[in-house]
């Protein structure tokens, strides 16, 4: 959990072509759901309102996090869970998503947990909950147990612990109130090990969601990004930390979800500063993690972003200050547009995708081999006059991981000109052989929207 608890200049069009390219289709749809941490907003939820206002869409879920301190702020936090209970009953269909800790810190074990000892405990808690008119609420039992700064932690040969214990806790709340509708939120952070995925799974009868919380923190040299490092200088970086951390990371979550017929959550992601080795004003991790969120296939349940400038890292990507008012200024300024491009649609001066045409890029030889050079062409059309940005991209077909790249910027097109573009490009040795593909983008001369991408070049590597 973030909770104590500069801007490198590219531009939107950058973190949107990303959702492009991964084919992840960007989406408003009701689901998955939207929520928001805020702080710890006992006394003044509203901040969630005014946050609703600045995304120009209402967050219809609210975070907020248990204290570690003592079982009677386990058990029955009533200041906290007043203030929830005025805020989610203030409009249908509003709900809690409850960090709720397994024991307080230095006072409770795993082990002890797991053989029921702290049964009547939760079953008080559930109680509360339900007395309070927080039926439907998401608990995130245990939260980031894989990380050593939890008093829950998993590790150190205490996964079979781990997962006892969260069957104990689920059972007790529902035993205690069958029909409240809570939804059990399992919880680890994105680099669990899948090892311990599978040893500190409760079990399908225990658990609604399959959550992951990930950051844009980086530790492969590539952040903090230095400053002057700018467009494709930033990007490279951004997409190292990507393709190293995440991607990976993504694919084996959604892989174990699927495999237990579970829907997906990300209960905490934001941006991050430089101070503490983030990527900063990062429009392609805003984008990649929106693309995969929003994309039906990964069956996520719900988000919801950490819009806090906490102690451990800064995130808010929202103007609203701690009086429920629009007066912060975020330092993230292209990440935040983006992230409210995905729910407010600006009208914005139209750009016909058909006025640009390319031909579908050809791959010469048409199996290549690794370390040695290959011929990628192709040709766009314009039938305006024009200034254009061609890009030419080479991913890897299976995990989308970008290889190579190659932009002409400020081509100057005539009316109806078709210009061609033939680039030499490697695929290295220290990767894979299998299949690539070609992946065409045209821009707008400051790349501030993407006119045209299609990705229907697959080649092989030997």
């Amino acid at each position: 959990m973030k909770i104590g608890a500069r801007t490198v200049g590219l531009t939107l069009a950058s973190g949107l072509a990303a959702m492009s390219v991964l084919g992840w289709g960007a989406s408003a749809a009701a689901e998955p759901l939207t929520g928001v941490y805020r702080g710890e907003v006992y006394s003044n939820p509203d901040v969630i309102n005014a946050y609703s206002t600045w995304l120009g869409h209402e967050v219809t879920m609210g975070q907020g996090h248990q204290a570690k301190d003592t079982w009677g702020n386990i058990e029955n936090p009533s200041w906290q869970l007043s203030s929830w209970s005025t805020w989610v009953n203030a409009k249908p269909g509003r709900r809690l998503n409850y960090s709720v800790a397994m024991f307080p810190s230095g006072q409770g074990s795993l082990a002890q947990c797991a053989q029921g000892a702290y049964d009547y405990r939760f079953k008080t808690l559930a109680n509360n909950l339900v007395s309070y008119e927080l039926q439907n609420t998401i608990i995130r039992l245990g939260w980031e147990f894989s990380g050593n700064w939890m008093p829950w932690y998993s590790g150190n040969g205490q996964q079979a612990h781990f997962a006892a214990c969260f069957r104990k806790i689920v059972t007790a709340m529902r035993a205690a109130q069958p029909s409240a509708g809570f939804k059990f939120d399992w919880n680890p952070n994105y680099d669990i090990s899948s090892s311990d995925l599978a040893a500190t799974y409760p079990g399908d009868a225990y658990v609604d969601y399959i959550g992951f919380d990930l950051y844009d923190q980086g530790w492969n040299g590539a952040y903090p990004v230095p400053a002057g490092c700018t467009g494709s200088c930033a990007q490279s970086r951004w997409q190292s930390v990507w393709n190293a951390q995440f991607a990976p990371a993504l694919s084996k979550f959604r892989t174990f979800a699927q495999a237990h017929g579970k829907p997906l959550s990300v209960p905490e992601w934001g941006v991050n500063d430089a101070a503490t080795h983030g990527g900063g004003d990062n429009t392609y991790y805003v984008g990649q993690m929106l693309a995969f969120i929003f994309n039906p296939a990964n069956n996520v349940g719900y988000h919801s972003y950490f819009d806090y400038q906490a102690s451990d890292g800064h995130h808010q990507l929202s103007d609203v200050d701690s009086r429920s008012g629009h007066g912060f200024q975020t330092e993230f300024p292209n990440s935040a547009a983006l992230f409210k491009s995905y729910y407010v649609q600006t009208p914005t001066e139209p750009e016909p995708t058909e006025a640009i045409s390319t031909t579908q890029a050809t791959v010469s030889p048409t199996t290549v081999t690794r370390g040695t050079s290959f011929q990628v062409s192709g040709s766009v059309t314009s039938s305006t006059a024009r200034s254009l940005v061609v890009k030419y991209e080479i991913r890897n077909a299976a995990t989308t991981a970008l290889v190579s790249e190659k932009s002409y910027t400020a081509q100057a097109f005539t009316a109806g000109q078709t210009r061609s573009y033939t680039t030499a490009f490697t695929i290295p040795t220290s990767l894979a052989a299998g299949t690539y593909r070609v992946d065409t983008l045209v821009f707008l001369p400051d790349w501030s929207k993407t006119l045209l991408y299609r990705n229907d070049t697959p080649f092989t590597a030997k």
